[in-house]
């Protein structure tokens, strides 16, 4: 009875889970405890020899371990509780039953809905109930507070719908539903400009064609990118605009500035040791730099003290090489497992946009980052077995 009740529990915190976990991080983490100790405290065999969780726990253990011996463990606190989902989630994860995993990918697809819509709804404000609607939503500075969320976050949080979209699609009969929120989000990335997104479901849509469809379809589907490519190249659409303005968008600038600081580190291989000191090198560079447009750019970089916004960058810079071993590792593994692994396109694609995630979002810099590395990553690999 009790082993009943556990299992229950785990499955209802797992469900709960996913569903907050584009709501509301309180709620997230209330629900991680709950099934991680539900697991842990379930009779029987656990699943403890697993490659993801072995990898993440090792590069938990030697950013807790380099950050140490270089940085008061008082000032660096706070990142290394911010990433410890990355042990606890792939041992929840792993340990719950493949039916589970994927039954709890619908309620994830429905918190993810919630959001879209919410940001939907500050649209409609912005644009036929406010005063300040005279500016396009593609390069607008307060586009966060017009969506009620991080365009990234709300960008990825789209893709994920599709790549659900296309399982529903699949594996669960429900046609209508998944081709409805295909649309729905793709109107919605575009409509924010995301482009990272609109390049990540590209490229998903590139893999998944080449991957599950003959040689017919392939070259339909080649043809029709090619269109498109060709009408977006020769339409003067915002979007457009938008992508144009990618060598003047600050990432640029603070990809510079990483690499810089890479390049006049005295210790490339084992890095700065910690978040607070790849900062503030961060920062002397902003202070430093003479190529900024305006005072006020420079002014501003440095008031916000932008982190990496690339995960690699980040990793090299605070870990050295090793440390940036250490976090592609498990990355690699998934991709050679699902590559081998025959019907696990599911968790290819979700591993796939991930990692496209990374090159332009320092995603462990954030708690929601750390959960959807944390989750994608075990859910990829657990997913290809029972």
């Amino acid at each position: 009875m009790n082993r009943f009740l556990d299992k229950k529990t785990a499955n209802y915190s797992y469900y709960l889970l996913m569903f907050f976990l584009p709501i509301s991080l309180l709620l997230g983490n209330i629900f991680l405890s709950f099934l991680f100790l539900s697991i842990l405290l379930q009779k029987g065999r656990k699943t403890f020899n697993n490659g993801v969780i072995i990898s993440l726990a090792v590069f938990f253990l030697f950013i807790l371990i380099n950050g140490l011996s270089s940085t008061n463990f008082g000032v660096e606190q706070n990142n290394y509780k911010k990433i410890i989902p990355l042990i606890l989630i792939p041992f929840s994860i792993i340990n719950l039953e493949k039916k589970t995993r994927l039954k709890g990918l619908l309620f994830l697809f429905f918190g993810v809905l919630i959001i879209q819509l919410n940001s939907v709804a500050g649209i409609i404000d912005y644009y036929y109930f406010s005063e300040g609607k005279k500016y396009a939503l593609k390069n607008y500075s307060k586009i966060n507070e017009i969506i009620n969320y991080e365009r990234p976050y709300l960008g990825y949080f789209s893709v994920v719908n599709i790549i659900i979209s296309y399982y529903l699609f699949k594996e669960k009969n429900k046609k209508i539903l998944a081709i409805i929120a295909t649309i729905f989000s793709l109107f919605l990335i575009l409509i924010i400009s995301a482009r990272l997104s609109i390049i990540t479901i590209l490229f998903l849509i590139i893999i998944t064609v080449f991957i599950e469809s003959n040689k017919r379809n392939r070259l339909i589907a080649l043809s029709g990118l090619i269109v498109l490519s060709l009408l977006f190249y020769f339409n003067n659409s915002s979007l457009k605009h938008r992508f144009s303005q990618i060598n003047k968008d600050a990432r640029v600038v603070i990809w510079k500035g990483a690499l810089n600081s890479f390049t006049n580190t005295e210790n490339k291989i084992t890095g700065s040791g910690s978040q607070v000191n790849t900062r503030k090198e961060l920062l002397d560079h902003y202070k430093m730099n003479d190529s900024f447009e305006s005072v006020d750019e420079k002014n501003r970089f440095i008031t916000k003290n932008y982190n990496t916004h690339n995960q690699y960058l980040n990793e090299i810079l605070r870990g050295g090489i090793i440390g940036l071993v250490i976090f592609v590792f498990p990355q690699l593994l998934n991709l050679y497992s699902n590559f081998r692994k025959e019907n696990s396109i599911l968790g290819l694609l979700f591993l796939l946009s991930i990692l496209c995630f990374c090159l332009v979002e320092n995603i462990l810099d954030r708690q929601i980052g750390v959960y959807l590395y944390a989750f994608i990553l075990s859910f990829s690999y657990a997913n290809k077995n029972n």
